[in-house]
């Protein structure tokens, strides 16, 4: 099944982050934000791995990542087939975007 919307490079800027994205703890240090991508419209996942937790929450360096409430970079790594998609990119149509965080924070 392939989506109507081509593949094509498309980067939505920071200032149009998307707020539907559904947030988690997946375990093993690993964040992920799931959602419909802005441009084709399909279900796609954005994972943040290799977080290190304490008693306190995430630690390290990525910790500040998720403190700083600002919107995350994603592209799109929906599985459906994008017409004209090149041979080289596995998957997604082609955007990149923003995810904002939610407005209450992440409970990691």
């Amino acid at each position: 099944m392939s989506s109507a919307a081509p593949y094509r490079r498309q980067d939505v800027p920071l200032t149009r982050p998307v707020t539907t994205f559904l947030w988690q703890s997946v375990g093993d240090g690993r964040v992920e934000a799931a959602g419909e991508c802005p441009e084709c419209r399909c279900v796609t996942t954005r994972v943040w791995e290799d977080i290190q937790y304490l008693t306190k929450g995430p630690s390290g360096p990525d910790k500040q990542a998720f403190d700083n409430g600002e919107p995350k970079f994603a592209q799109c790594h929906c599985p459906t087939w994008h017409v004209n998609r090149p041979a080289e990119v596995p998957d997604g149509c082609g955007a990149t975007f923003w995810i904002a965080l939610p407005p209450q924070g992440l409970s990691l």
